[in-house]
């Protein structure tokens, strides 16, 4: 029995540890906020944010949320050596008129994570015969 948790104690030790569970990726953006300004109704709008591994180690971008539904990202799915640089794209889907501010966390394998990234702007009330 104590050998079960010696075992189950180094396990949960080095699961713990910071340094296993994170790595030295580090990411840096071009752009952190973009702004589409008046974009029109019912159109879709996008717009890639450009990022480059600073860090020593493979950059791994594990998932980007959205706050809302209204916007889709689209990150790469393979590591990012360092040095490299990449993109994420964000869809936003103008379905609803008025002034827009949306964030978007992206988590990746550096101490940092999450990174967060915001896009606005205004949808242009549709004309009666657009409705």
């Amino acid at each position: 029995m104590n050998k079960l948790y010696t075992v189950l104690y180094t396990v949960l030790f080095f699961a713990c540890s910071p340094n296993i569970t994170r790595d030295d990726a580090s990411i840096g953006f071009s752009n952190e906020n973009y702004d589409f300004g008046i974009i029109q109704y019912k159109k879709e709008a996008a717009y890639s944010f450009e990022f480059t591994n600073l860090g020593k180690t493979m950059l791994i971008i594990n998932d980007v949320k959205t706050s809302c539904g209204c916007t889709v990202p689209e990150w790469p799915k393979s590591p990012i050596h360092p040095g490299e640089k990449g993109k994420i794209k964000i869809k936003y889907d103008a379905a609803f008129p008025g002034v827009f501010h949306k964030t978007m966390e992206v988590f990746y394998n550096g101490a940092d994570s999450p990174h967060s990234l915001e896009i606005k702007g205004e949808v242009k009330y549709p004309k009666d015969n657009q409705l």
